[in-house]
């Protein structure tokens, strides 16, 4: 009966082993092999960029970060308000926490001058020292949300406007590995977000 009682503890230890190692967060993107013939995983991609406090903003300023990135226009009066007040939920549960940050790209870098990018800023009550409203050429936008792996793009024609972008939200962590794609429109995943971000930085 002892030896029967200690398998079992012993059993449900794997289980629960086992059950911690599925919560880990996949590494996402093809993955390469480099000249030692070691993996290499796929890296998110390098920027250079102004903030709203005209300020330069690179990748390398998130080095050793986890941060979350997405694609929005200040004009925009669909999706981006709710994308950026589900930003703030993040920016606010994670307010004491300097290993996080916040990166939202502007497909409409024309309109969106720092200054702009500063009002929108101020009117979504985005702390500048956590989360960056960036803005470059309209090209460069364009080729990192490819290397994102989501969709922003220029539609117009004609000579009418029409920039187009999706919700998602996604995960980066300190190696520049993408972790997770969210979609920035429902709660429940801006709530899986939140709770990634945590697993992720009790891991650094």
């Amino acid at each position: 009966m002892k030896t029967f009682s200690l398998l079992l503890v012993f059993t449900l230890s794997l289980v629960a082993c086992d059950q911690r190692m599925d919560t880990s967060l996949p590494i996402l993107g093809e993955p390469s092999i480099d000249d030692n013939g070691d993996l290499v995983h796929y890296k998110a991609p390098s920027f250079s960029f102004t903030d709203q406090l005209n300020q330069h903003v690179s990748n390398e300023d998130y080095d050793g970060k986890v941060h979350v990135v997405d694609f929005f226009f200040s004009t925009c009066p669909t999706i981006c308000p709710v994308m950026t007040g589900h930003l703030r939920l993040v920016q606010d549960h994670f307010e004491k926490e300097d290993r996080l940050g916040i990166i939202s790209y502007s497909i409409d870098p024309k309109h969106d001058t720092p200054e702009q990018l500063a009002a929108y800023a101020d009117r979504y009550g985005v702390d500048g020292s956590k989360w960056a409203l960036l803005t470059g050429y309209e090209t460069d936008v364009f080729e990192l949300a490819k290397d994102y792996k989501v969709r922003a793009f220029d539609d117009s024609m004609g000579g009418q406007s029409n920039i187009l972008h999706d919700g998602t939200f996604v995960l980066i962590d300190d190696q520049r590995r993408i972790r997770g794609y969210y979609n920035g429109l429902e709660k429940t995943d801006v709530s899986r977000l939140i709770g990634d971000i945590e697993q992720l930085l009790k891991t650094m």
